[in-house]
């Protein structure tokens, strides 16, 4: 029996519902908050309470589907979820949780072919999405064929929009009273079904257990010693891993509460910190840069910050936790608001390879390996020695030293992942040759002889940007479509402050020519034709011909070293972007520069040094 077996057995009455229906109908905790959303408090046993309307809606809809043969009996309703981040996403999960059924966080930046597939994949049987999501699915629905209008109900909303019914309309149709026993729930099977994006072009579908996200909650909850007078900030999107495995579900085992924003904001983090008596931040790593360039634009200056915050009487904030912010970002937090450590993780969202960085630790690395299964794999899947470094710690042995970060395992050896939702071949190659590959680049560093992690970027198939994966097969896909286009490369190069940008190399055809601002023009009009917003290209390189393999396959390896140094290669044509920018602009030496900058100020200089 293995252990996966073994939990499952062992433990089956352990699931998210069970878990909040004893935390929510003790003595202790029923009428504690919970959480809070725009003025309003919900206690743990209005949480249950509302989760328990939608559980019966769901049974309701699950019992209509499998009367017309839509739905076998037993299965899960597949229920999605396209929303900004509201009470009803937190309580449609919960309410699933209760139900039996499964929730698809459908990313609000889906759309167009994406949308559809993603749709379709999960076989949807109802669709929670609220007014501004509905400019991506109107235009999809008619190619769908598991979701009708009918299936779709409208979130947030007074009155039903474009004849869809409301989802308050829809609970209050349920007949009321005791909720009926689901079928024995799998707490190992899916509770929440997270995506990401593969090579595919196709996002895929991390299915999270409830046996997951309780864990992780069980997890941050001891290694981060969060108490019941804790209160979370939760702004990272709900259709994003952070929010659940970092941010509610730590705060539901300590038995805190956490205040639900609609949207990130970094003007607003300061005012919600002191009103609300914010301790415990889950964040990724561009947005905590946000936040802090708030606050330095504010106040003039750090010292002016530390000053008014860091003992302000209102202060209660003590601990962060995430992945993807610099050193230089993690020390001006500490320091601006008088904290006590920042806990900069590795991960992801199917969370086979964790690693966390505690206090004395190496602050440049995201922790110590604890397990010797944990590797670096070169090309030829051979493990690669430790970095070494010079006094400045600079790798010295880069090219050896860095590959792919893997752990030794087989797919039935992890107990959180057990595979891409419908998608067997993302699952096939995540799994190889008796590895879990990551997707990631990073290096391992002996400091008195203890192994800690180094993260040093993407593979060369994927991109991460602003905390979440993509592919570059995704973006090409787009870009390749381009009038004057010929042959495309897509790949992710250093940012400066966190994770990548998107950096795109173009061979054009005969007798065209780059023209920036209607390039820019044409980049943003694809955003209504599949272009998610993050996968805009940030850099433009104009090349007369792509390196290419003897098989005629673009070669994207030498163009990502070369990234956009145009100092260190003067012939080099790039065009970039910035935020707020218009059109595209021709980087310069002193462009360049002042990019540079950036990229030291965030103590992250090594980073175009390799390049």
């Amino acid at each position: 029996m293995n252990l996966k077996t073994a939990l499952r057995r062992g433990l089956w009455f352990v699931n998210v519902g069970s878990a909040l229906t004893a935390m929510a109908t003790s003595r202790i905790r029923r009428d504690r908050v919970f959480m809070v959303f725009e003025g309003r408090s919900y206690t743990y046993a209005e949480v249950l309470e509302q989760s328990r309307r939608y559980a019966a809606l769901f049974s309701a809809v699950r019992r209509a589907r499998i009367a017309a043969g839509k739905l076998a009996r037993g299965e899960q309703l597949a229920i999605g979820a396209c929303m900004e981040n509201t009470p009803e996403f937190v309580f449609a999960v919960f309410g699933a949780a209760l139900s039996g059924d499964v929730v698809f966080g459908i990313n609000t930046g889906f759309r167009g072919e994406t949308l559809i597939r993603v749709v379709e994949q999960a076989s949807l049987g109802i669709l929670l999405a609220d007014r501004a999501a509905l400019a991506n699915i109107e235009p999809a629905l008619p190619q769908v064929t598991c979701l009708g209008k009918d299936d779709v109900l409208l979130v947030g909303e007074p009155a039903g929009v474009a004849g869809l019914r409301r989802v308050e309309d829809a609970l209050d149709a349920v007949p009321s009273g005791p909720l009926a026993a689901p079928d024995p729930i799998d707490n190992f099977g899916p509770l929440l079904v997270i995506y990401t994006s593969g090579t595919t072009g196709l996002p895929k579908g991390v299915p999270c257990a409830h046996i997951k996200l309780l864990g992780a909650g069980v997890i941050t909850w001891q290694r981060l010693g969060l108490r019941r007078r804790d209160r979370g900030y939760v702004c990272m999107p709900l259709f994003h891993s952070n929010a659940w495995l970092l941010g509610i579900f730590p705060m539901m085992v300590a038995g805190g509460s956490f205040v639900l924003k609609r949207r990130f904001s970094a003007s607003a983090f300061e005012g919600d910190l002191l009103e609300h008596g914010i301790t415990y931040l889950n964040y990724v790593g561009q947005p905590l840069h946000y936040v802090l360039e708030a606050l330095e634009k504010k106040y003039g200056s750090g010292d002016a910050v530390v000053a008014a915050l860091a003992k302000h009487p209102k202060n209660r904030f003590r601990i962060a936790h995430g992945n993807g912010a610099p050193s230089v970002d993690r020390e001006k937090m500490i320091r601006y608001l008088g904290m006590e450590h920042v806990y900069e993780l590795y991960g992801s969202t199917e969370a086979p390879i964790t690693t966390l960085l505690r206090p004395g630790e190496p602050h440049e690395s995201v922790g110590r390996i604890t397990s010797k299964d944990i590797v670096i794999l070169n090309e030829r899947g051979h493990v690669c020695p430790p970095a070494r470094v010079d006094a400045k710690g600079h790798v010295l042995n880069y090219d050896e030293a860095v590959g792919e970060i893997s752990k030794k395992m087989g797919k039935d050896d992890n107990i959180f992942f057990d595979g891409y939702y419908k998608n067997q071949d993302a699952t096939q190659k995540k799994f190889k040759d008796g590895y879990y590959r990551s997707g990631d680049l990073g290096y391992v560093r002996l400091v008195g002889r203890k192994r800690f992690l180094y993260f040093s970027g993407r593979t060369d198939d994927w991109i991460r940007k602003d905390g979440e994966n993509f592919s570059a097969e995704s973006v090409m896909q787009i870009v390749q479509r381009h009038p004057g286009v010929a042959l495309v490369a897509v790949y992710g190069v250093p940012a400066e402050v966190s994770d990548e940008k998107v950096m795109v190399a173009l061979q054009l055809k005969a007798g065209e020519r780059f023209d920036p601002k209607t390039s820019f023009d044409w980049f943003k009009k694809q955003q209504s034709a599949g272009l998610d917003p993050k996968w805009m290209p940030d850099y433009v390189r104009i090349v007369d011909a792509l390196p290419m393999t003897e098989t005629q396959k673009v070669l994207c390896r030498p163009l990502k070293r070369e990234g956009f140094n145009v100092v260190r290669s003067p012939e080099m044509r790039v065009y970039f972007r910035e935020r707020g920018d218009e059109t595209y602009r021709q980087l310069t030496r002193e462009a360049y520069a002042q990019i540079e900058a950036k990229f030291v100020e965030a103590g992250r200089a090594e980073l175009l040094e390799r390049y």
